[in-house]
């Protein structure tokens, strides 16, 4: 008869589950050595949340379950903050944790703790998971696991945990896997009626825009490709949410980059003066809208395209017609209404926003201290052309966040975007990064990351060292955890806690750990520096010192309409 942890491994088998993210710890063992014995692959990494992050990237860029794996306790409130990211930004991840036995649990006692690194998963993780289990019998394994799968997958996606107490993996178990059955049923037909007139509304549009969310990427690859012939069709410029960027190309020449609180100042405006905005898949929260949702685009028509109805009832912003519905069916029928209908003519609106374009440039001062707009903008150029492959760009929460945002050319599938959006986590990026490597090999990772947000995961160089993962590491070093210092700054005239930080030798740091890397702190080194890294077969770091007074610059302040984004310089 087989072991609980044994079924548990099948049933990842019966899952196509064939690599698992992982920080070992004593009450999760039984599974590692059972995911051994059958050949499934362990990533350890140096740390809990480096293990969420990596299954995170995976489950991300595959559209598939991953699994992360991590021990009671510690181990538990360590990978808190990865399973965050994947709620907020809709990524199917099963987490299973280590736990004590089941005579050993605290219960309903009034007791602090019963066994030895005993936290409550379940209520911990609660109002960031989809669903929590907590098997009593070593039987229940293969039908928990596929219904974790499944939750993790349908509808809205998200995080799913499995609370696994020691003696449910070693004891006993006569049961077999449960048969896989995929999540993502037919979606239902979207309302024609309401279909219908959204396309009578865009077609009569004189200024419309096309906001599109994460939704439509969720949606998949026929979802994004009906959004790019919708605004072809019609000729509708296209704004993006930030962590929808590249569902439509930001190069093309109606991108309008991304909007909000630090978005592309041409992309606030054409929200703001709109007739017409058709929002598919987003949330429209604070930072896409500002802080006076009354008065976003005040002369526009809104129309919302949402899958989660909760969405739909609390949203923040008027509509004045939505459809609950799966984004891609509904992107697709809107196609086919409106290749039935003539299209309003929109020549002044693509002139008008071709002047704003002129008169907004994103640009940066050159001198003899290295900007970082200088930095993201030469690896995309370096990145870019035929024979490149596919470009996965990765980036925390910060200032260099916003500006590989702005300064680097996104297009799914072959130029992808992958950040902490809706949690905005520093420490994301180098470990999403190897994530990011390990789940598609073939492709080049860039990891754009901050000094400040390095300093969180750094010990995840050892995996990337280890496994030679040819992860390119640029990193922005200002000295400042900048985003906050100028917020610091601009409300209070000083940073008392972010400005003016000492910094490692990061570059030193690197080669401490084997990977090859450069220290640039001029323009007229970049260029050299970058490319060599990027032509090392295996990971490399490039220190960059950018200048320390660098702001990201415009923003949207509180109390700003997207038409008035201030400027620092």
């Amino acid at each position: 008869m087989k072991t609980g942890a044994e079924v548990l491994v099948e049933s990842f088998l019966a899952h196509r589950i064939h690599r698992l993210f992982v920080y070992p710890g004593g009450t999760i063992a039984p599974i590692f050595d059972a995911a051994q014995a059958v050949g499934i692959e362990l990533v350890t990494a140096r740390h809990e949340q480096g293990a969420g992050y990596m299954a995170l990237a995976a489950a991300r860029l595959q559209g598939q379950v991953q699994v992360a794996m991590v021990t009671s306790g510690p181990g538990v409130t360590n990978v808190v903050t990865p399973v965050a990211d994947a709620w907020f930004d809709s990524i199917p991840l099963v987490l299973i944790t280590g736990q004590v036995g089941t005579a050993d649990l605290r219960g309903g006692r009034p007791i602090r703790q019963r066994g030895f690194q005993e936290v409550d998963a379940c209520a911990l993780l609660q109002p960031l998971t989809k669903a929590r289990f907590q098997p009593q019998r070593p039987d229940e394994l293969p039908a928990v696991f596929a219904a974790a799968a499944r939750i993790a997958l349908e509808g809205r996606p998200g995080p799913v945990l499995i609370d696994l107490p020691m003696n449910v993996q070693r004891g006993a178990c006569s049961a077999t896997p449960t048969i896989r059955v995929e999540a993502r049923a037919e979606p239902a037909t979207p309302d024609e009626t309401v279909i219908s007139r959204m396309a009578v509304r865009l077609a009569e549009a004189s200024r419309p825009v096309i906001l599109a969310g994460n939704g439509v990427r969720l949606a998949g690859a026929a979802a994004i490709g009906s959004l790019r012939r919708l605004a072809r069709m019609g000729g509708i410029p296209v704004t993006q949410s930030l962590p929808a960027l590249g569902v439509f190309p930001t190069a093309d020449p109606l991108a309008l980059g991304f909007h909000g609180h630090t978005g592309n100042q041409t992309a606030g405006l054409a929200l703001h003066h709109a007739d017409c905005i058709l929002a598919c898949g987003t949330r429209l929260d604070v930072r896409q809208t500002g802080s006076l949702p009354e008065r976003f685009a005040p002369d526009a028509t809104i129309l919302r395209i949402e899958l989660d109805p909760a969405e739909l009832e609390h949203a923040r912003v008027r509509s004045e017609l939505t459809l609950q519905a799966d984004v891609g069916p509904a992107l697709a029928a809107l196609v086919t209404q409106l290749e039935l209908r003539p299209q309003a003519d929109r020549a002044h609106w693509h002139a008008r926003i071709r002047g704003w374009q002129h008169k907004h440039p994103l640009s940066w001062p050159h001198g003899e201290l290295l900007a970082p707009q200088q930095v993201i903008a030469t690896a995309n150029r370096l990145s870019s052309g035929e024979g490149t492959g596919p470009v996965i760009a990765v980036s925390g929460v910060g200032s260099h966040q916003q500006w590989a945002a702005r300064h680097f050319d996104f297009d799914a599938p072959d130029r992808v975007w992958l950040s902490s959006c809706g949690h905005g986590a520093m420490g994301y990026d180098l470990p999403v990064a190897a994530g990011a490597q390990i789940a598609v090999p073939d492709a080049r990772v860039l990891c754009f990351v901050g000094d400040g947000s390095l300093q969180m995961n750094l010990q995840e160089l050892g995996l990337i060292a280890e496994r030679r993962l040819p992860v390119k590491i640029i990193v922005l070093d200002n000295h400042r955890l900048g985003i906050v210092s100028q917020f610091q700054k601009y409300n209070w005239s000083t940073d008392p806690t972010c400005g003016d930080k000492w910094n490692p030798d990061f570059a030193a740091i690197a080669r401490a750990y084997g990977i090859d890397a450069w220290t640039v702190s001029a323009e007229h080194e970049l260029e050299d520096r970058l490319a060599v890294a990027l032509a090392v077969d295996g990971p490399a770091l490039v220190h960059c010192l950018i200048d320390p007074a660098a702001d990201v610059s415009p923003m949207l302040l509180a109390g700003q309409t997207l038409d008035g984004m201030w400027s620092c310089c």
